[in-house]
């Protein structure tokens, strides 16, 4: 039996003492690898539930899901096979004790009004341990696959409503009226309020001007993409995002990266086995697809941002950390050196990425002091309130 009171204040994961704040981000789909490789991921609830054990006892701060609607494809394309995000965190809230679990929502696809209710229900059960990954849209067969018209030059317009009204549904007592160009509401209202005091963070990845001014003003953690992995340039990219939110809105946010982890025995042998992944066994009409609409919608990026785009399409994106443990280390020590709050890691097979991660990446961590030893595993959410109403 343990002590722990299910209802006592704790702070949230996000905002905990760890220097180096660590997630693992798209095990509710096939991962962020895109690949044809039989390593591949395939989700599956009995298997993610595994996998979310692990994270939990490792002491990990974040699990955050994807949101897909449409594949890089046809109807068969394993691109298209994801779980739904907000029922999967509900379900990892229940099964975890301590990282945050994220819901990853499309602001053009869900109604703010029921994402602010699904999000307050988790919460709860999750005891006060929800995040709320928020993404404006960009992929157009997805959008259009709903119906209406969207235009994606007016996105964050719409977006700047939709978080309005969530925000006041986690925080405001009484309902309220609002009438925006997007959104007419009479008398809307929440009950129960979210756990979480004031509301439950709120994560946002935004690297067009507009998407770091709306992660600016309304995001809690800014989550980037990093095109030049030199210390120098990461410094400088992570100060300006923050310098940005604080001298403009008054904010200090975190900002996160994201970062594929290939553990093999030096940096070479993980780069081969990336080039294995993505380019013998590469899934290249999903690569250049997702691909050519990541430049349609940067159409102001940088040239060297956009010649990196296939490559990190194929990867997913963000920082590569190939090599043995100590490679990763030093790497993500530069990070941290950097500025960066925390990232998300990624595998091309999970569960054994994750193994190997937790037993020889995180003891040097806590080596170095941007990690302490994770925290005392106390069961699941679920096991702690059965226990609370039986006390």
């Amino acid at each position: 039996m343990t002590s722990h009171d299910p209802a006592a204040p704790r702070v949230h994961p996000l905002f905990g003492p760890n220097k180096l704040k660590l997630g693992v981000f798209g095990m509710n789909g096939s991962g962020t690898v895109m690949t044809k490789h039989p390593d591949r991921h395939t989700p599956s609830w009995a298997y993610t539930s595994q996998l979310g054990q692990m994270i939990d006892q490792a002491g990990f701060e974040a699990i955050v899901p994807y949101s897909r609607w449409h594949a890089f494809g046809d109807a068969h394309h394993f691109s298209g096979q994801v779980l739904d995000p907000f029922v999967w965190a509900g379900a990892l809230g229940a099964t975890t004790s301590n990282p945050s679990v994220f819901s990853t929502v499309h602001t053009t696809t869900t109604h703010p009004i029921v994402a602010a209710k699904q999000g307050a229900t988790i919460d709860d059960i999750s005891n006060g341990r929800f995040t709320l990954n928020v993404v404006c849209g960009w992929f157009m067969p997805e959008m259009e696959m709903f119906g209406g018209d969207f235009d994606p030059d007016r996105r964050y317009d719409h977006a700047e409503e939709w978080i309005t009204i969530i925000k006041k549904l986690w925080t405001e007592p009484d309902g309220f009226d609002f009438d925006g160009e997007f959104f007419q509401l009479k008398d809307a209202m929440l009950a129960p309020k979210p756990a979480s005091s004031p509301m439950p963070p709120i994560m946002n990845a935004g690297s067009s001007g507009r998407g770091r001014d709306f992660a600016a003003k309304h995001a809690d953690v800014a989550f980037i993409m990093i095109p030049d992995p030199s210390p120098e340039a990461v410094s400088a990219q992570v100060k300006s995002y923050k310098e940005y939110a604080r001298e403009k809105y008054g904010r200090d946010i975190q900002v996160w990266a994201h970062s594929l982890v290939i553990q093999r025995e030096d940096a070479a042998a993980g780069r081969a086995a990336f080039d294995y992944y993505t380019d013998t066994h590469g899934d290249h009409e999903a690569i250049d697809l997702f691909a050519s609409f990541q430049i349609q919608n940067h159409a102001q990026t940088a040239p060297e941002i956009l010649r990196a785009v296939r490559e990190a399409a194929a990867g997913g994106g963000g920082v590569h950390l190939f090599g043995n443990a100590q490679d990763i280390a030093d790497r993500l020590t530069m990070l941290s050196d950097a500025g960066v709050d925390g990232v998300l890691t990624t595998f091309v097979d999970f569960e054994s990425g994750l193994r190997e991660f937790n037993e020889t990446v995180l003891p040097l961590l806590e080596q170095r002091g941007l990690r302490g030893p994770a925290p005392e595993f106390i069961g699941t959410a679920a096991g702690r309130a059965t226990e609370q109403a039986s006390a």
